[in-house]
């Protein structure tokens, strides 16, 4: 076809974004799987308007959880349900070492360098599978209506008044590190978290033991904690940061604290399906996504980190919330952090045992 590098340079522009030169056009589809709930209204409100002014082709857009990739191995071959995947470190390191995704060429995917080093000091990137990001940070809340105090640290959460009212994450990539965090800020080393992960899971995992009884809702997502959380059926706990923002934007008792040290999000990251033959539209795809253009939206609109400094820092200007809970200061996008993957992943189905059988169930 022709004038298909001119368009896609010409639409980039107009959009703000460095065009990639591929051979992207009208008439084309991609399939993407997102995560559902914000990450979903943001990718089909925002994402597909902006990616087809960009590359001129149609987005379709997946929603879902954890069957994203259930549903990459049964596709037909060369027929994958999704070009390409939005996924975390949990299910997207042992699906690349199973042979679902292909490498990318990073040259296609120039507005990635403009994310601070620290988000991709990553195997992925490295190897080339793929761009990281910090998404959805660990957040600390609380109902401001029935807690006069207000917590500010982890180990806040250990206070008696909280006794049977706290609210944690039913899985254990993020609230075990919570864990953690409490344990090592109540023993005056906070900051040590992903240390005293690697070095002392047993501990890790004996001090959520102790906790566990103090735990009267394990929430299935983030929205139903908020919900309890309004309704003080709990009073404080940890969240998604981004399902904090609506809530409290509206006007709900809603309190948040994010502590400076042992801060964490979870590795969002996107791969290419193996099967694919549109890996180069895939790749505009992620390119537009790292652009100033669309981080700026993402995180203004939803209130989604964003690994930009330059955008961090515009958003932090205009949105104090917003600033309270992501990071945005050189310092904090210094200290950024994931959760403990490679920690977890060295002990994976002893802890999945302990937390299923010991924690969850006992409590």
């Amino acid at each position: 076809m022709t004038n298909r590098r001119d368009f896609l340079k010409a639409t980039a522009v107009g959009a703000g974004l460095a065009a990639t030169g591929l051979g992207c056009s009208r008439g084309e589809t991609l399939r993407i799987f997102t995560y559902a709930g914000a990450w979903g209204d943001q990718f089909t409100k925002n994402f597909a308007p902006l990616f087809k002014k960009v590359t001129g082709a149609e987005l379709i857009v997946d929603l879902g959880w954890w069957d994203s990739i259930p549903k990459l191995k049964s596709s037909p071959p060369g027929n994958p349900a999704f070009d390409l995947i939005m996924t975390d470190a949990t299910q997207g390191y042992p699906a690349i070492h199973e042979g679902l995704f292909q490498k990318i060429n990073m040259a296609n995917v120039p507005n990635s360098h403009k994310f601070t080093p620290a988000v991709l000091d990553n195997w992925v990137v490295k190897d080339g599978w793929g761009v990281t990001w910090p998404d959805a940070a660990q957040t600390g809340v609380y109902n401001k209506v029935a807690v006069k105090q207000a917590p500010s640290r982890w180990a806040d959460l250990l206070d008696k008044r909280f006794d049977k009212k706290l609210g944690m994450y039913n899985s254990f990539y993020f609230s075990l590190f919570t864990f953690a965090c409490m344990k090592v800020d109540s023993e005056g080393k906070a900051g040590t978290a992903r240390k005293e992960c690697d070095e002392n899971l047993g501990g890790v995992l004996e001090f959520a033991k102790s906790q566990r009884d103090r735990v009267n809702y394990w929430w299935p997502s983030s929205s139903d904690m908020a919900l309890n959380l309004v309704q003080q059926n709990v009073l404080a706990g940890n969240i998604h940061s981004f399902d904090a923002f609506g809530p409290v934007r509206d006007g709900e008792p809603i309190g948040v604290f994010v502590p400076e040290k042992d801060r964490a999000a979870f590795q969002a990251m996107w791969l290419v399906s193996k099967d694919t033959k549109k890996k180069e539209l895939a790749e505009a795809a992620i390119n537009v996504f790292c652009s100033e253009a669309f981080q700026e939206i993402y995180a203004s609109d939803a209130g989604f980190p964003t690994a930009i400094p330059s955008v961090a820092e515009k958003v932090a200007a205009t949105d104090k919330l917003w600033a309270s809970i992501n990071p945005h200061t050189s310092a904090q996008f210094d200290d950024v952090g994931y959760y403990p993957y490679d920690a977890y992943f060295k002990q994976w189905d002893h802890i999945v045992d302990v937390w299923n059988k010991e924690i969850l169930r006992k409590a």
